[in-house]
């Protein structure tokens, strides 16, 4: 379901404050993953530590144990070359022994590394600003998923958004996809709902 509130605020921002979309957040953001995805077409990175290395940095994985992580490279590997679509939560279940728990955001953060014009991103940042009521009836596995297809929605109706264009031109990142492009727009927004204490600015 498309969340029209994180439209709004999108929108909010642009008309308001649009310089923090010129924040230097967005153009290491860009470097780092220019960096990750060049390393990712080199091969087998299940066997290279520079790029486990920085995508551990990047995305902030020092809290999984190292054989959590060697699982997670190695799956990252078999499904660069068997990649047949599977979803965030399957991969979330199918790495969650190896990891020791569910970590439901790095899932997300492979597959978007795999696809970054088929898969967004979910963590903290950008959940703050897709929250929903939780039901009592789901697990934190299924709000995390239903907050995701709801990301998924939104960033499609957003493909065309004047901010994607614009964003490619100012960090010079053609061959990055729209979903990640708007995951770093949307991470910069959760990033002001936060300091708003977790609040929209309308409220």
């Amino acid at each position: 379901m498309i969340n029209n509130n994180a439209i709004r605020l999108l929108d909010y921002y642009l008309t308001n404050d649009p310089s923090i979309f010129e924040d230097a957040y967005f153009a290491t953001n860009v470097a780092v993953y220019s960096f990750l995805k060049d390393e990712f077409r080199k091969g087998d990175v299940s066997r290279n530590p520079l790029f486990q290395w920085a995508f551990s940095a990047f995305y902030g994985m020092g809290i999984v144990p190292g054989e959590g992580k060697a699982a997670f490279f190695s799956k990252m590997e078999s499904l660069s070359n068997t990649y047949t679509g599977v979803g965030a939560r399957q991969l979330t279940e199918e790495l969650r022994p190896a990891m020791g728990k569910s970590y439901f955001s790095f899932a997300t953060k492979m597959l978007n590394l795999l696809d970054d014009a088929e898969y967004p991103i979910y963590d903290r940042m950008v959940g703050l600003v897709f929250q929903k009521p939780f039901n009592p009836d789901e697990t934190r596995l299924d709000h995390q998923h239903s907050i995701y297809l709801d990301i998924i929605d939104t960033y499609r109706s957003l493909n065309d958004h004047p901010i994607v264009g614009s964003f490619r031109k100012r960090f010079n990142c053609q061959g990055i996809g729209y979903m990640k492009i708007l995951d770093s727009v949307f991470w910069k927004l959760g990033s002001m709902m936060e300091q708003n204490h977790e609040m929209f600015p309308w409220e």
